[in-house]
C-alpha cells in the first residue's frame, strides 16, 4: 500500500461517520497499526467528521487518505471554514481529542489534516 491514495466523497451527512470510521479502520489495519492505533484512528475521524459536517454548507465531503512510508496522511475537506472567535465547545473538545490520538493535526481554512506515523 506504499504511496497510496484512498479518496472518498461522502454526502455532508452525520449519518455517514460510521462508513468513515469503517474505511479508517481497513486502511489503518491494512497498513500494520495495531489495535490501539486502529482505534485512536477511527476516534479521531469521527471527532473530525462533526467538525467538517455542516448542514446547508456543501453537498459532499471529501476524505482522502494517503499511505507514505513512514505516516498516514489524511484530509478532510468540503466545509467553508471555522469560526475561530465563535468556536463551540464542542468544536474544541473535538480539536482536543484529535490532536490527543493523532499525532499532527492542522485546521485550515476549508480543510482538516491529520498524521499518524507508521511505527
Amino acid at each position: 500500500m506504499l504511496n497510496d491514495r484512498i479518496s472518498v466523497k461522502i454526502p455532508n451527512k452525520t449519518d455517514y461517520i460510521s462508513l468513515v470510521r469503517l474505511i479508517s479502520s481497513a486502511i489503518g489495519s491494512r497498513i500494520g497499526y495495531n489495535v490501539d492505533e486502529i482505534d485512536d484512528l477511527k476516534v479521531a475521524m469521527g471527532e473530525a467528521c462533526i467538525l467538517s459536517f455542516v448542514p446547508d454548507e456543501a453537498d459532499e465531503v471529501e476524505i482522502s487518505f494517503e499511505v507514505l512510508k513512514d505516516k498516514l496522511e489524511i484530509s478532510i475537506s468540503g466545509h467553508k471554514g471555522f469560526e475561530p472567535v465563535e468556536e463551540k465547545r464542542e468544536a474544541k473538545l473535538s480539536k482536543m481529542i484529535i490532536e490527543s490520538l493523532m499525532d499532527e493535526a492542522y485546521y485550515l481554512d476549508e480543510q482538516i489534516r491529520m498524521v499518524k506515523y507508521i511505527d
